[in-house]
């Protein structure tokens, strides 16, 4: 999978990128994992900035874009020196009906399988310049 807006649940992130954004680097904001589901959600800021975004954006001063996705029915899960404040390389590929999510850097990674990923709809924000995130 190349692009975020292929994710199922793309349809707000479809409608404020008039664009295809690749998947790729993110830095990490946040990590769920419930063992009763079993399921894992992830939050992260990505470089790109809405181009069509809606009304209530455009009056706002922001700098970021945090998007996520949730999966569910997953396998496989490994996590390496989590929390980090390292840019991590997300891929996401496709194998018969199974999705193998990766996000790794230079000394962390999150690595898992999900049938079910889904894009988590984006937020903007306006993130400190100075800050380790941005």
């Amino acid at each position: 999978m190349k692009y975020w807006n292929d994710l199922d649940g793309s349809e707000f992130f479809n409608m404020v990128f008039s664009h295809p954004v690749e998947i790729g680097k993110i830095t990490l904001f946040s990590m769920r994992i419930d063992n009763n589901r079993p399921s894992v959600t992830l939050g992260f800021d990505i470089s790109e900035l809405p181009d069509s975004p809606p009304k209530k954006w455009q009056t706002a001063k922001y700098n970021s874009c945090r998007i996520g996705i949730s999966c569910s029915d997953i396998s496989d899960l490994i996590v390496k020196n989590i929390p980090t404040r390292e840019t991590l390389n997300m891929t996401i590929e496709k194998q018969d009906n199974i999705f193998y999510i990766r996000a790794v850097s230079k000394n962390s990674s999150i690595e898992f399988k999900s049938v079910f990923p889904r894009l988590c709809d984006p937020s903007v924000y306006l993130n400190d310049p100075d800050s380790a995130c941005y």
